[in-house]
């Protein structure tokens, strides 16, 4: 197993440190953990001088924790999706190997650390690896009749991720087992206690505002798609699964001519987690990752040891070039070359119709707003395509990131 685990740390934690921080969510999320780290209040998320009530803490908790042993910084906040990644792919060694076989189970687990999803996934300060992780561990504990341990990790799934983490392993397991045992007193009082725990104080603070910001505003409203920020077609997951086992698309035909009944508990699983994420009206490509370890066992059922090795090899070498290439663009990017200006400088900064959110983490102060042009003073912040509208501004930088070219502007 050592093998094993020095592998998936190559394959799950190397050059996570290469780029700073890059999404809107890892720019808020980050931006939290240093609100609460630097005022010592860890119940009451804040990002940019406002509430931050869109997430749990679980995220911030865990980033806060492994930032006492390695500074608050790209590796010890992203250590946190490469660490869940690990964990996500030994439970799903232990799954394989209890109800298929231990061949059966190192396949999956390499099958796994040769996804390339789940490379991009494990160094992102995302709370949906760690709702994996949790998630997994809670369908394990379910499936091994020690429930008050399933209810437990649920109920930290719930502290990641909402209602959606131990929503997706109390289904799994009921489709596995048609089993009602699950809901045993004890099991379901540890989830209230630990679960509910943050969501008891949320609301006894801030009410029905946070009450409807995030159960209904945030999860209701975004899978029934009243509020729309992410639309895609059903088939999206189709599309995302196929691009992300591309490796293994040759082993499929194999898979259905060999299909056994053993694995008719994984293939619910999976078509459970695409099914469910598909019917939603919002999409975004890492909420189906609950999908890849059933099927990792899937196709390590049918793969064979020397196209495995193939893949592998290929894989090692993909990353060891994806790394090099991260590098090569972090210094084009316009993050790096603007926050020391944007955190030395006295006057005010804001975004116009834009929001860096890297730049308020790293910058360290809160950046403001602006929609009308006339209002844009002193550093400005935009895209590319907004620049004729403030024509009374002067640029001072470009960069790239990956949702385009950003600007610094001198407005006066």
């Amino acid at each position: 197993m050592t093998w094993l685990l020095l592998l998936s740390f190559y394959f799950f934690v190397a050059f996570n440190w290469v780029l700073s921080f890059t999404s809107l969510d890892e720019g808020r999320n980050m931006s939290a953990i240093y609100t609460m780290l630097k005022s010592g209040d860890f119940f009451v998320p804040y990002y940019n001088c406002d509430f931050r009530f869109e997430k749990p803490p679980m995220l911030y908790w865990v980033v806060s924790l492994l930032s006492l042993f390695f500074g608050l910084g790209e590796f010890s906040a992203r250590l946190m999706s490469g660490l869940s990644a690990v964990g996500v792919s030994f439970t799903t060694y232990l799954l394989a190997k209890r109800y298929l076989d231990q061949e059966t189970a190192k396949k999956s687990f390499l099958v796994l650390l040769t996804i390339p999803h789940m490379w991009v996934e494990a160094r992102a300060v995302v709370p949906e690896m760690l709702n994996t992780f949790f998630s997994m561990l809670s369908l394990y504990f379910f499936l091994s009749e020690r429930f008050v341990l399933g209810w437990l990790f649920s109920g930290f799934a719930f502290l990641t991720k909402g209602p959606v983490g131990p929503f997706l392993a109390l289904a799994t397991y009921l489709l596995w087992k048609r089993s009602l045992r699950v809901f045993e007193p004890k099991g379901l009082f540890a989830f209230l206690a630990v679960g509910g725990s943050w969501y008891y104080y949320m609301l006894y603070h801030f009410g029905y505002e946070y009450f409807y910001r995030f159960f209904i505003y945030e999860n209701v409203m975004r899978y029934t798609g009243e509020r729309l920020t992410h639309p895609s077609p059903f088939y999206y997951y189709i599309v995302v699964l196929l691009l992300s086992t591309l490796f293994y698309l040759p082993v499929y035909p194999s898979l259905v001519k060999r299909f056994s009944r053993s694995l008719l508990p994984f293939v619910l699983w999976f078509v459970f987690v695409v099914l469910f994420f598909s019917l939603a009206k919002n999409k975004l490509h890492h909420y189906i990752l609950f999908a890849y370890p059933p099927l990792a066992i899937m196709l390590a059922s049918v793969v064979s040891w020397k196209y495995l090795r193939v893949v592998l090899a290929l894989s090692f070498g993909l990353l060891s070039l994806f790394g090099v290439g991260l590098y090569l663009y972090e210094k084009e990017r316009f993050v790096p070359k603007v926050y020391p200006i944007v955190a030395s400088y006295k006057g005010q900064v804001s975004f116009y119709k834009a929001e860096d959110s890297a730049l308020v983490f790293y910058s360290r102060r809160c950046i403001g707003k602006v929609e009308e042009p006339s209002k844009a003073i002193g550093l400005v912040i935009t895209r590319e395509k907004f620049l004729n509208e403030l024509n009374h501004c002067k640029v001072i930088l470009k960069g790239k990131e990956f949702d385009g070219v950003y600007s610094l502007l001198d407005c006066g």
